[in-house]
């Protein structure tokens, strides 16, 4: 049973979603307070009553500042940018996808790690987490779409790649030792904690702009490559079953062979994926709910879920042009009240 606000929040008014799909329009100066003033100082050690918390709902009805709506906003588009389809994305998952290919054909580790570097298709999966997190299905549905768009993508890639040099001098050494390391189990097994590992590595890194630390996630969490190698595998199959040029220097590998490291090889994205999603929304409520040193936008995780809940009650206050869009209203804000132009 949905529980009712408490009579001193009776006459608050509710903050729809809606609040929160409008980009934020607060200037330089709101966003350089967060960092430099954002963080919750140590308060207590972790206990176990703490983290109890990570698994405890909270279903009581909060009230929330205008400054909070709007860090929120700055959080939210934040996820969304790097989970939507857009000029950067599109030619970064391009480029990504061909040196990935490239490669994998030719043996090359260092390009392959570069072709991880270069990858967008870590944004989509951390953005499933986010909204998985605040219960934002629209965000959750988006980036599922765009990320088993990416990941087809990828696919024809390489096929495309492996359509273009299989008749060549490079696929006398199909697989080469970079494409079979993405076909063994042993390496489909050791992928899932590092995957999970990976997943909540990238979930501090991207709230607290650490972006060192998210160049080494990226490289561990490989998503990208073993797409483009399924792919590149699919049509070293149809060569096989197809041309007799392909099977007169394919002795120690049989067609069945390709076509079990093909679907291994995808296999490892899709688990890669799922850890990465379970770990991140993990990573997410601990720092939201323990007692630790964090950055504001960490505790604001539970304000956006309010808000997506219907939870949230808008608090009484000044309107201040200055530091924010939203103008508290007499009634529950609508997307027209959020769109105004300051």
């Amino acid at each position: 049973m949905s529980e009712e606000p408490s009579d001193s929040l009776k006459h608050s008014s509710i903050v729809s979603p809606s609040a929160l799909n409008s980009s934020s329009k607060v200037g330089d100066s709101f966003v350089d307070s967060i960092n430099a003033e954002g963080t919750n100082p140590l308060r207590t050690k972790v206990k176990l009553s703490d983290l109890k918390k990570i698994i405890e709902r909270d279903d009581n009805f909060s009230e929330v500042t205008v400054e909070q709506i709007e860090r929120v906003k700055l959080m939210h588009d934040k996820f969304m940018d790097g989970a939507v389809f857009n000029f950067n994305y599109n030619t970064l998952l391009l480029v990504a996808s061909v040196i990935a290919g490239l490669g994998l054909i030719s043996n090359s580790t260092a390009t392959i790690i570069a072709s991880m570097l270069v990858s967008p298709i870590m944004g989509p999966v951390v953005a499933i987490a986010y909204g998985t997190t605040i219960f934002d299905r629209k965000m959750v549905r988006l980036a599922w779409t765009n990320e088993i768009i990416s990941l087809l993508f990828c696919i024809l890639i390489g096929v495309i790649l492996g359509a273009c040099t299989g008749r060549t001098e490079l696929a006398k050494s199909w697989p080469t030792d970079e494409m079979r390391s993405r076909c063994q189990w042993s390496n489909f097994y050791v992928g899932i904690p590092t995957a999970f590992f990976s997943g909540m590595g990238v979930a501090v890194s991207l709230l607290d702009d650490q972006t060192n630390s998210l160049v080494g996630v990226a490289i561990s969490a490989s998503l990208l490559p073993p797409a483009v190698n399924s792919g590149i595998i699919l049509i070293g199959w149809y060569f096989w079953e197809n041309s007799d040029y392909f099977e007169e220097f394919q002795e120690d590998v049989t067609q069945e062979e390709f076509r079990e490291c093909a679907l291994l090889s995808l296999g490892l994205t899709l688990i890669n994926i799922l850890m990465i999603w379970i770990s991140s929304m993990l990573m997410f409520r601990m720092k939201e709910v323990l007692p630790i040193e964090k950055k504001v936008f960490w505790s604001d995780l539970g304000i956006a879920r309010k808000i997506y809940k219907g939870k949230a009650l808008l608090a009484k206050q000044a309107f201040d042009p200055a530091v924010s869009s939203v103008r508290p209203p007499a009634e529950p804000i609508t997307e027209e009240a959020v769109d105004v132009q300051p």
